[in-house]
């Protein structure tokens, strides 16, 4: 189980991100024109263009377990979502005031609940029961993943 203070830390590790990401990118002159550096690697605007498409599968299934405990966690192919909803043709200013948006409304309701509600627990269909403290900590491990990965596109400016 973990502890307050585990979930606290996890909470200013999401509560930050969506700044963390902005920071970033606002040092470039043109987040939507930067194409990547290193064979193989995601432009800036593509890396944030997939955490829209993964944050709209992750960020819900915190809610989802929250409001019904052993809800079943379908499994998303997060690239098809991000071509469906054609989230690389967004501005990346847009895409990130989106997460901004959406990451306060998640941090929010996780200040509001209970130690014993961090450790309810959904289904996913691939991985099995996942808590809400590890659906929360895919989501902050996932962002940490992928600000190093605008910090090698932009040869870390």
């Amino acid at each position: 189980m973990a502890t307050s203070l585990e979930c606290e830390m996890l909470l200013s590790r999401l509560a930050a991100a969506p700044a963390h990401f902005q920071a970033l990118l606002a040092r470039l002159e043109d987040a939507d024109s930067v194409t990547t550096v290193a064979a193989g690697e995601w432009s800036p605007h593509e890396v944030v263009a997939h955490m829209r498409a993964t944050n709209d599968i992750l960020e819900p299934r915190v809610f989802q377990v929250l409001v019904r405990p052993n809800t079943p966690l379908i499994g998303f192919d997060e690239d098809r979502w991000l071509q469906v909803l054609g989230y690389v043709k967004l501005p990346v200013t847009d895409l990130l005031q989106t997460m901004a948006w959406r990451r306060k409304e998640l941090v929010n309701a996780l200040r509001n609940v209970s130690p014993e509600d961090w450790e309810r627990s959904g289904i996913h269909e691939v991985r099995g029961p996942m808590t809400v403290y590890e659906l929360a900590t895919q989501i902050a491990e996932h962002e940490d993943e992928h600000l190093a990965q605008i910090v090698r596109a932009t040869g870390d400016l």
